[in-house]
């Protein structure tokens, strides 16, 4: 089974986060009761991916923030299983109930393929610990960073090396994956700002976030 562990990053450390970031945050602590929170800046990523690999920290520390949090996610799941969420992306479902009728133990949940992305997207998604397909992701980028030039990284394009691999070998297990975005709205407004008039589902209801917020005492807003 996938452990009730949540995974967020940034740069900043937790405390440092702007106000709407951590708005965001509790959307997934809020609507997850008896899950585990974790969150991890620039520095422990870094120092979780070295203790995986040191030829992977390598070309790490040489990519941009977009491609370090790329490679992050993939060894932090693979390392202790969990859902992995996008900082611009908030929970509209607790993860048991959007689970509970379909999730048949399947090794991993990932968005259906074509949802924003032409394959399967890697925004949010989770995963058994030590998943023989977050492995063999990992390894194949590990094999195409053997053939690149360290030099050569900054100037990886967007979703390169990382999505593309995540998307190619996904699709080729889909047997042992559950679709399922259900669970999330990930959207390009959620990287400057956050509003808490929006329907969530909960105890099987429809209700207003801020409604179900006010109602059992859950924090909103920070300041």
């Amino acid at each position: 089974m996938i452990p009730k562990i949540i995974w967020q990053t940034h740069e900043n450390e937790y405390n440092n986060l702007l106000p709407f970031q951590k708005d965001i945050t509790n959307t997934w602590k809020n609507l997850n009761p008896g899950w585990e929170y974790k969150y991890v800046d620039g520095i422990e990523r870094s120092r979780q991916v070295k203790e995986y690999s040191e030829f992977l920290h390598k070309y790490y520390l040489e990519s941009d923030g977009q491609h370090q949090s790329d490679i992050w996610r993939l060894v932090a799941i693979y390392d202790n299983g969990g859902f992995y969420a996008d900082m611009d992306s908030i929970c509209i479902q607790s993860i048991d109930e959007a689970l509970n009728e379909k999730y048949n133990g399947q090794e991993m949940v990932c968005s259906s393929i074509g949802f924003q992305h032409a394959g399967i997207n890697s925004s949010n998604f989770g995963s058994q610990k030590n998943s023989k397909i977050i492995k063999s992701i990992i390894d194949s980028l590990l094999e195409e960073y053997k053939n690149t030039n360290l030099n050569e990284v900054k100037n990886f394009e967007f979703g390169f090396p990382e999505n593309y691999t995540f998307s190619e070998i996904a699709q080729s297990n889909t047997e042992s994956i559950h679709f399922n975005e259900s669970y999330f709205s990930h959207a390009s407004e959620y990287k400057t700002l956050f509003n808490s008039n929006f329907e969530v589902i909960f105890n099987s209801q429809k209700i207003n976030y801020k409604t179900l917020c006010y109602n059992n005492n859950w924090p909103i807003y920070y300041i």
